[in-house]
C-alpha cells in the first residue's frame, strides 16, 4: 500500500546508527554490532537452514479450516487454500530475519523463549536453534499449522520446543505464570492494534527480568504502527530498535531511554 512504502522512504531518509555509530551504551553497541550486523559473521546451523528450504519448495495443500477470533495476520488469513510453500514464502520469517531471531537468541543466552503466532514453524526453528539448551514456548490459534509446525520442529532436531496450540488469549494468560527467567519474546500473532497492546501490556508486566522483545511487522498497518509507537513510549522500554520489519525492545534499567532507527 501507498502508506507503507511512504513509512519506508521515510525510515531511510531518517535511519540513524549505521554500524552502532554514535551509540555510547557498550551493551546496545554490542547488540547493533554483533546481533544486527553480524561483525562476527555468525551462520546458521545448516540443519536449520535446509529444512527452511525444502519448505520454501514444498507444495503440498495447507488444509483449510476456520478458527474463531483469529487476528490479522502478515500475508495469509486461515481459511484460504495455501500451500506451504507459498505461505513460507509470503508469510513466514524471510532467511535474513531468521537468522536475526538466532542471533538474538543465541546472544542473549535467555532461560526461557516465548513466541507468539508458531505459523509453520520457521520462526520457531530459528529462535530455539539460537539457544536450544533453553526451553521454548510457541502459541498457534490454527491446529493444522500447529501440527505441521510440530514435525517441522521435529525434522530440525530441536527437543526442547513446546508447541501449544488454541485461543492466543487462553493460552498466553495460562502460559505466562510458569514462565520465570530472563526471556526473549517474538510477538508475531494477531496483527491488529487492540490484540497488539493488551498482549504487550500483559507482556511487560510479567517480564521482571532482563529481556528481548522482538515485534514483527511493526508497519504492516497504521494499527500496527501506532501500537509500535505506544509500546516504546512506555516506561519499562529502555530501548527501541526500529528496522522498519520488525521492532526489537530491549528490557533493562539501568538503559538510558533510547529509540534507534536502523536499515537493516
Amino acid at each position: 500500500m501507498a502508506w507503507r512504502i511512504f513509512k519506508f522512504i521515510q525510515h531511510l531518509l531518517y535511519r540513524k546508527h549505521r554500524k552502532g555509530h554514535g551509540i555510547h551504551s557498550p551493551y546496545q553497541f554490542e547488540f547493533v554490532q554483533e546481533v544486527i550486523f553480524n561483525i562476527r559473521k555468525v551462520q546458521v546451523p545448516e540443519k536449520v537452514r535446509q529444512v527452511h528450504r525444502v519448505m520454501r519448495k514444498d507444495c503440498s495443500l495447507i488444509p483449510t479450516e476456520r478458527v474463531a477470533g483469529f487476528g490479522a495476520g502478515s500475508g495469509a488469513e486461515v481459511g484460504e487454500t495455501r500451500t506451504i510453500s507459498s505461505f513460507v514464502r509470503k508469510s513466514s520469517v524471510s532467511r535474513k530475519y531468521g537468522a536475526l531471531l538466532y542471533r538474538i537468541t543465541r546472544w542473549f543466552q535467555p532461560d526461557v523463549i516465548l513466541e507468539t503466532g508458531t505459523g509453520l514453524g520457521i520462526s520457531t526453528i530459528y529462535l530455539s536453534a539460537g539457544y536450544s539448551d533453553t526451553p521454548l514456548h510457541t502459541i498457534e490459534g490454527s491446529a493444522v499449522r500447529a501440527r505441521i509446525a510440530e514435525h517441522v520442529i521435529k525434522r530440525s532436531g530441536l527437543n526442547r520446543v513446546s508447541v501449544h496450540g488454541g485461543d492466543l488469549d487462553q493460552e498466553l494468560t495460562g502460559l505466562l505464570p510458569s514462565l520465570e527467567g530472563r526471556m526473549v519474546v517474538f510477538l508475531d500473532a494477531n496483527h491488529q492494534y487492540e490484540p497488539t497492546i493488551r498482549y504487550t501490556r500483559l507482556l511487560l508486566e510479567k517480564l521482571e527480568e532482563e529481556a528481548v522483545v522482538v515485534m514483527d511487522d511493526i508497519y504492516w498497518s497504521r494499527g500496527m504502527y501506532r501500537a509500535w509507537k505506544e509500546v516504546i513510549a512506555w516506561p519499562e522500554v529502555r530501548v527501541s530498535i526500529d528496522l522498519f520489519h520488525m521492532g526489537i525492545l530491549l528490557l533493562r534499567k539501568d538503559l538510558d531511554k533510547t529509540h534507534l532507527k536502523i536499515k537493516f
